[in-house]
């Protein structure tokens, strides 16, 4: 029976192909049929024309100029394979058109958002305006003023207009000028053009475009102040003698205006043994000083101003080095605005590389070089670029080669080229610091036990010092860890805050503190040994047991502040101060939990309130900037 069945579908399949070839035969007659009397019809319209020659033979003819024969060819015989063709052509756009129909009337319509009785009224809908970034002032500014233009011819006029304000003596008024047209504030050029000051056109390539511009309010009036980072040091001096050069020969015009000199001559002076140029125009302190120093341009129309921005200067220094305190996580993989933003106003000490910042060797060197630009820019002093790339399971950087898990490190000769390897690999990246080995003594069960050596203290020492010797061949710094160690810890102890009783052995440290490891990280772990309430980052008991086993002179790091385990038990106030009244150098606070800008205005807070010691925070940032220029 089945057979029958398949049997009689052929046989109707091969009917119905004969039906469909059929029809296509009568279509194709039928289109044939067409054309003979389309060409009867234009056959007989040529021949009903008495007077005129038929289209092909008509002729153009231009006096002097041969005669050009310009035919309409007749309609052409179609062939058999050209009809074919034609249906075909014919049968699919219909089809095409049949479902275009087809899905216009079935398809789902979105419903407009507008009223129908406002739809034919409503005004068009305008695109919201992108915001001019303004970047953070060189010099704390209380009161900014943002004026819009949209030609610098308008500068002038606008400037005149916001020096009339009243501006409490002693205070500054930054001015922000907006170029509307242009989405984007007025650059150094021209804001000196918009006031008609000749300026070489070496300096505007000198000196960042983020500058602060700003009136000075003192007992004689008004004075002008322009603030600006050094970009490139290389032929400035130059640049400013000419500029001297220039005021000498034209004299000093601003919008228009000739300013003569009281003394006919550039002098130099002193103020903080920093030395700067004056000229006089008038006794009531009216002028130009300029300096360039510590990477800033200065120029001013006063002394009092001048001396007004140092102190500035100098006090916001101070307060800048505290961010080398820190070494904390950031967002994205390049180095956008934001983080721009971020390292100007807290200069960071070091930046700790994650998974979400890795992408590929070449993102990650350009991220790190442009990392060391923007600290060198903002703060003079280069960062720590930390890892943790240990091997194993904590590999942070994937794509490299060298990744032995520590468990798989036999010999003391394997560790030193383990380092080695590694630390060369880091090294071309753009890294400086990697936070590993781990020298905690585990036994297993313990929820280190895979990152460890997984040897006796004894081995684990000699491994450890082989390694990081491997890796100070490569010229990279290594923080060594966690002391005492998270030994006998089964539970994930960044979430739950462990607490052990007895000191663990720390033989294997001593032991690895031979090979001079830059820096030394403690754990996040509460030994009651030592204090019974604060894990021993916090603990100034745990910090001076430290440095008594290991020396004063290694710098001592704590691990990631940012985890649930002290979250969870401490104010945020408390995780910042501790560890620095403790004795700890530096911080890592990662942001994985909590921001990191939240972490830092908690710290800067409280010392600005007087509940962090400044001499233990001015020691400690003595410490790392003396660290680093010797060590990077």
């Amino acid at each position: 029976m089945p057979e029958q069945k398949k049997e009689k579908l052929d046989f109707l399949k091969r009917e119905e192909i004969k039906t469909m070839v059929k029809d296509l035969s009568s279509l194709r007659e039928l289109e044939a049929q067409k054309q003979r009397e389309k060409i009867a019809s234009t056959k007989l319209k040529e021949d009903s024309l008495p007077h005129e020659k038929k289209p092909e033979q008509i002729l153009k003819q231009t006096e002097g100029e041969p005669k050009k024969i310009f035919s309409i060819p007749k309609t052409p015989q179609t062939s058999s394979r050209s009809k074919k063709i034609l249906v075909r052509g014919i049968i699919i756009l219909l089809f095409v058109l049949f479902l275009g129909v087809i899905a216009w009337f079935f398809w789902p319509k979105e419903k407009s958002s507008i009223p129908e009785s406002e739809q034919e009224t409503s005004e068009p809908v305008v695109e919201e305006e992108s915001e001019i970034r303004i970047p953070f002032s060189l010099i704390p500014i209380k009161k900014t003023k943002t004026p819009e233009i949209s030609n610098v011819e308008e500068i002038s006029a606008v400037l005149k207009e916001i020096m009339q304000e009243e501006i409490a003596e002693g205070e500054f008024l930054r001015v922000a000028i907006k170029n509307i047209e242009e989405e984007r504030l007025v650059s150094f050029q021209e804001l000196s053009a918009g006031l008609g000051i000749e300026v070489p056109e070496e300096m505007y390539e000198k000196i960042d475009q983020d500058y602060t511009l700003a009136f000075y309010s003192q007992a004689q009036g008004k004075r002008v102040v322009l603030l600006a980072k050094v970009k490139e040091q290389q032929g400035l001096i130059e640049a400013l003698k000419g500029w001297e050069t220039q005021i000498l020969e034209k004299g000093i015009v601003i919008s228009g205006k000739q300013y003569p000199f009281l003394v006919p001559s550039f002098k130099t002076s002193f103020y903080k043994d920093i030395d700067f140029r004056y000229l006089t125009v008038s006794k009531a302190d009216l002028g130009l000083c300029y300096a360039y120093f510590n990477n800033y341009f200065l120029a001013t129309s006063s002394f009092e101003s001048f001396k007004k921005v140092i102190d500035e200067i100098e006090e916001q220094e101070t307060n800048n080095q505290i961010g080398q305190l820190f070494i904390v996580g950031f967002e994205g993989k390049v180095v956008t605005p934001q983080l721009e933003e971020f390292f100007k106003k807290y200069k960071p000490g070091g930046v700790l590389l994650l998974s979400k910042n890795i992408e590929s060797k070449a993102q990650l060197k350009k991220l790190n070089a442009d990392l060391q630009t923007l600290s060198l820019r903002e703060s003079g002093l280069p960062l720590f670029i930390a890892v943790d790339q240990e091997g194993g399971i904590i590999s942070r950087i994937d794509f490299l080669e060298e990744k032995t898990a520590q468990s798989e490190i036999e010999t003391p000769e394997q560790a030193f080229l383990v380092g080695q390897k590694r630390g060369q690999e880091l090294k071309e990246l753009g890294i400086n610091l990697n936070l590993a080995p781990a020298l905690d003594s585990v036994e297993t069960g313990d929820f280190l036990f895979e990152r460890s050596f997984q040897k006796p203290t004894e081995e684990i020492g000699e491994l450890g010092k082989s390694l990081v010797q491997g890796q100070k061949t490569a010229d990279i710094l290594t923080a060594i860890k966690h002391f005492p160690g998270y030994g006998t810890i089964s539970f994930h102890p960044e979430e739950i805050l462990a607490q052990v009783e007895q000191i663990p052995e720390i033989s294997q440290f001593k032991k690895t503190m031979e090979a001079d490891p830059e820096l030394v990280m403690t754990s996040n772990v509460i030994y009651k040994e030592i204090n019974a309430s604060l894990p021993l980052v916090f603990s100034l008991d745990g910090i001076q047991f430290l440095r008594n086993n290991l020396g004063i002179n290694v710098l001592i790091i704590s691990d990631d502040l940012d985890q649930n385990s002290l979250l969870n038990n401490f104010s945020l106030k408390e995780i910042v101060i501790k560890p620095i009244e403790a004795g700890v150098d530096i911080m890592i606070f990662s942001g994985w939990r909590s921001p990191v800008e939240r972490a830092l205005e908690t710290f800067l807070s409280a010392l600005e309130i007087g509940e962090i010691s400044e001499t233990g925070v001015n020691n400690a940032v003595s410490k790392i900037i003396n660290f680093k220029q010797n060590n990077l």
